[in-house]
C-alpha cells in the first residue's frame, strides 16, 4: 500500500508529510511526496517557487525533492507540472492522478491554502477526496512529533 502527500514546502505541507512518515514507518507502508509546478513564471513566482532572477522548474523541483528527503528520507518524490492558466482544480486534478497511479490507500493534505492545494478544504476535498479510491488526512496543525 501507498501513503501519498501533497508535498510543496510550505509548513502545512511539511507538516503532512511528517504525519505520513509516522503512518509509514507503523505501518511498513511506500511513501510517495507529489509536488504540481507550474511551468509559468508569474505563477511560480506567485507560489514562492523562483530562487534567484529566473524560474528553473527543474531546479524547483530539485529543491522539494530535497526538502521532502530531508524530512522522509525514504520517501519518494513525484513532480508534476500545471500550466499558466492552470487553477486550484487542475492541482487537485493532478493530484488525483497520482494517487490513482501510485494506488495510494490514503492521501495526506495541509489544509490552509497548503501550496495552492486546498482553498478552501472543500476545493479539494471535492476534487481529491471525491473519491473512494483512499482515504484523506487532513493536516491543519504544523505541531508534529518526530
Amino acid at each position: 500500500m501507498t501513503h501519498l502527500v501533497a508535498f510543496d514546502g510550505t509548513a502545512l505541507s511539511e507538516a503532512a508529510l511528517r504525519r505520513a512518515k509516522r503512518f509509514e514507518r507503523q505501518n511498513d507502508e511506500r511513501l510517495v511526496a507529489v509536488s504540481v509546478l507550474p511551468t509559468d513564471d508569474v505563477l511560480a513566482e506567485e507560489y514562492g517557487l523562483v530562487d534567484g532572477d529566473e524560474y528553473d522548474p527543474e531546479a524547483a523541483a530539485g529543491r522539494l525533492r530535497d526538502s521532502a528527503t530531508d524530512i522522509a528520507p525514504g520517501a519518494e518524490f513525484r513532480a508534476e507540472s500545471i500550466d499558466a492558466y492552470a487553477g486550484r482544480r487542475q492541482v487537485a486534478t493532478k493530484i488525483r492522478r497520482a494517487a490513482r497511479d501510485e494506488d495510494a490507500t490514503l492521501v495526506f493534505i495541509g489544509s490552509d491554502d497548503a501550496g495552492r492545494v486546498v482553498k478552501p478544504v472543500s476545493s479539494v476535498g471535492s476534487a481529491v477526496a471525491g473519491t473512494p479510491d483512499y482515504d484523506v488526512f487532513i493536516v491543519r496543525s504544523t505541531s508534529v512529533e518526530e
